[in-house]
């Protein structure tokens, strides 16, 4: 079979989702239910023949089978592996040939199966980590990952996030927190937070600040990393765009960990423009593949976090399809021998509201049976503006399901007087201002326990002030009090005006003395939301005006861009604040800056590139309004040099995000415009000074 007949049957087998249609994928069920039926006739060694990819990717993958044991199974059909699989032996035969299975392999068959198949083999499959009774991944174990965000990377948000987890019996198999900055002081700061967590309340959990593993490397040079952290994609262009490194590159860095986080998620390669043609499911399952590979050559201890509904509606939008893709994903998780996650999760723009997340993270916790969740203060993170599962949640799930956190992490909540040893939460248990009077005695404070208790009720009061949902407590089966409801229906519904919201004339003209407004090629915003692609070009009519500049100003080192991006209101809030900061530091500093500022209208990041190399300048400096969600309307600044190390332009629409610095965060009420300007300006001379952005 060539290459081209086979992705055309892969994506056309798949159940329908958004994202499938921009590599040849059809709405058509007749045609799909024809494509699954020809796949199921297909021997396995027929697959084996193809390359998906001629790349570093697919050549890692092929070389990493168990030859023999594949083999062995080559001349099955995927309709008999399918029936091997669902059988009350499958889980034996999987011991004895997952190693010979290739994830292209794994992907074909999980096309065939209905909900209710992927339902019973992911509740089939377990592969614990190894050293606790009740270990993480195991079939009696549940557990999650306390994710700590704070928009401005403040480590009192952090703090008392993790003590208020830990309250809800949460975080057994990772804190994890995502940077604001990506910057090495950054990484090294947090690393040190989140170690002094663990050491000062004896936790037996890891930790990781969620960078990349280049940055990581950097910082395990000043200060003590315990979790290695990378996205991971299904093709080496996707992975490069990532982290600037192939295959051997991320091995290699790998081997410096003794514990690793990876995060994957369908769509990620196909709305970077890193598909090369191949469907959504089957890059998922090459990068499920590539984890295997690095867990065998490091021998680290590894979990995988499937982060499915974060992208949005290019790549899926209802339901039914978050639905899918955590079943299909925790099916070839565990037929890769992994131990993974799932971040059951919704942007604002999808349209799926808080309770019916709710309802479903209840339903795919049963069906798909993963090994962890994501745990938050509330469903909508603080800091990357989604909607996830919160704390309130863990206990109701591990008592619906009949399971239990990590035995290690139980026996020292019972100490702590938070769990009972049937790991059911303790009525009178400590709340999160208890426990920072403890960890702060376990610092050396002097002062007495209910000083330092009343300190933390002033700081938690803060927090709240702040929007951050701590401290509210919970009804009787743990759902959410009418308050926290009300916060999180408030913050939908402002989201989802965010989304509408256009930016300000005056704003504009009060904050750039001079500017040009143009548009992209999304007519309209339900055609931008809906199509990325078109937020990040720009029409030949809009790329002569833009050209025009550099006809009549002087060439700038620095290029000043604003989009709306998500959040117009962003824009509208914080503008004014900092751009003639921002301007006047980067003048100080002895850079020049456009005397135009180029206003974006429907924009999305990649569109500051294409004006990059329309200008032909050596820097973007686009500020941009982020996701809506977080109950705060915060800007990124995403700052990009162009130029190789020849001096000759890289710019491209298409260009890797790893080519970006990036800054985020930026409001009133989390980093305040005027120390995000000076922030900025230190980036930008760092970068022309070192003549390189990115990793």
């Amino acid at each position: 079979m060539i290459r081209e007949r086979l992705l055309d049957l892969l994506v056309k087998a798949s159940e329908f989702k958004e994202g499938d249609l921009l590599v040849g994928g059809t709405r058509d069920e007749l045609e799909r239910k024809d494509a699954r039926q020809i796949l199921s006739t297909l021997r396995l060694g027929d697959i084996s023949k193809v390359d998906i990819v001629e790349d570093a990717v697919s050549e890692a993958l092929t070389k990493s089978l168990n030859k023999n044991a594949a083999a062995d199974i080559s001349h099955l059909t995927l309709g008999q592996l399918q029936r091997i699989l669902l059988d009350k032996n499958g889980s034996d035969w999987i011991h004895g040939y997952s190693d010979g299975l290739a994830s292209e392999q794994i992907a074909c068959v999980v096309k065939l199966m209905t909900n209710e198949e992927l339902s019973h083999l992911s509740r089939s499959i377990f592969n614990p980590l190894p050293g606790e009774s009740v270990a993480i991944g195991a079939a009696d174990h549940f557990g999650s990952r306390i994710q700590p965000n704070s928009p401005s990377d403040d480590e009192e948000e952090i703090l008392f996030s993790v003590l208020e987890g830990l309250v809800y019996g949460c975080g057994d198999v990772i804190l994890g927190i995502n940077p604001a900055s990506d910057d090495v002081e950054t990484i090294v700061r947090l690393e040190r937070l989140l170690h002094g967590i663990k050491a000062h309340l004896a936790l037996p959990t890891r930790y990781c600040v969620l960078s990349d593993i280049v940055k990581q490397t950097s910082a395990r040079e000043r200060t003590q990393v315990d979790v290695g952290f990378q996205s991971l994609a299904g093709t080496s262009k996707a992975l490069q765009g990532m982290v600037g490194l192939d295959v051997d590159g991320l091995i290699e860095l790998a081997r410096g960990f003794d514990g690793l986080y990876f995060e994957t998620g369908q769509g990620s390669a196909v709305t970077n423009h890193a598909a090369e043609g191949v469907d959504m499911v089957t890059l998922e399952a090459r990068s499920y593949g590539l984890a295997r590979i690095i867990r065998r050559q490091t021998g680290a201890w590894m979990i995988v976090n499937d982060v499915a509904g974060f992208i949005g509606p290019e790549v899926f939008r209802s339901p039914d399809q978050l639905l899918r893709a955590c079943l299909e994903d925790s099916v070839m998780a565990k037929l890769h021998g992994l131990s993974m996650g799932l971040d059951v999760c919704s942007t604002f723009h999808m349209g799926i509201d808080p309770d019916t997340l709710r309802q479903l993270t209840v339903q795919i916790a049963a069906q798909a049976a993963p090994a962890y969740l994501m745990a938050v203060p509330g469903n909508s993170d603080p800091m990357l503006g989604y909607l996830t599962t919160s704390f309130r949640e863990h206990p109701q799930l591990r008592r619906k399901n009949g399971k239990r956190i990590s035995t290690a992490m139980q026996v020292r909540l019972m100490q702590l007087g938070v769990m009972n040893k049937m790991g059911e939460l303790l009525p009178g248990r400590p709340d999160a201002e208890t426990l920072y009077a403890r960890y702060m005695k376990e610092r050396g404070d002097r002062r007495s326990f209910e000083a330092l208790r009343t300190e933390a009720a002033k700081k938690m009061a803060m927090l709240r002030r702040r929007g951050f949902d701590l401290g509210y407590g919970h009804d009787p089966d743990y759902g959410a009090p009418l308050e926290v409801a009300s916060r999180m229906q408030k913050i939908y519904g402002q989201a989802r005006l965010a989304l509408y919201a256009t930016i300000d004339g005056s704003v504009v003209r009060d904050s750039s003395a001079r500017n040009l407004r143009i548009s992209t090629l999304a007519t309209n915003r339900d055609d931008y939301l809906s199509h990325p692609s078109l937020g990040e070009g720009i029409p030949e009519k809009e790329q002569v005006r833009v050209v025009e500049l550099s006809k009549t100003c002087r060439m700038p080192q620095v290029q000043i861009v604003i989009s709306d991006g998500l959040n117009a209101n962003a824009v509208n809030e914080n503008l004014r604040e900092l751009l003639p900061p921002l301007r006047r530091l980067l003048t100080a500093g002895g850079f020049h800056t456009g005397e135009v500022d180029i206003v974006v209208q429907n924009g999305r990041v990649r569109a500051g590139y294409q004006i990059g190399g329309l200008l032909n300048v050596d820097m973007i400096l686009h500020v941009i309004g982020e996701r809506p969600g977080t109950g705060l309307n915060t800007l990124s600044a995403y700052l990009t040099y162009g130029r190789d190390k020849d001096n000759r332009s890289r710019w491209s629409p298409s260009m890797d995000h790893s080519k970006t610095n990036v800054i985020c965060g930026i409001s009133r009420q989390a980093k305040h415009p005027v120390d995000a300007a000076g922030e900025i300006a230190g980036c930008v001379a760092k970068i022309l000074k070192e003549r390189k952005s990115g990793v």
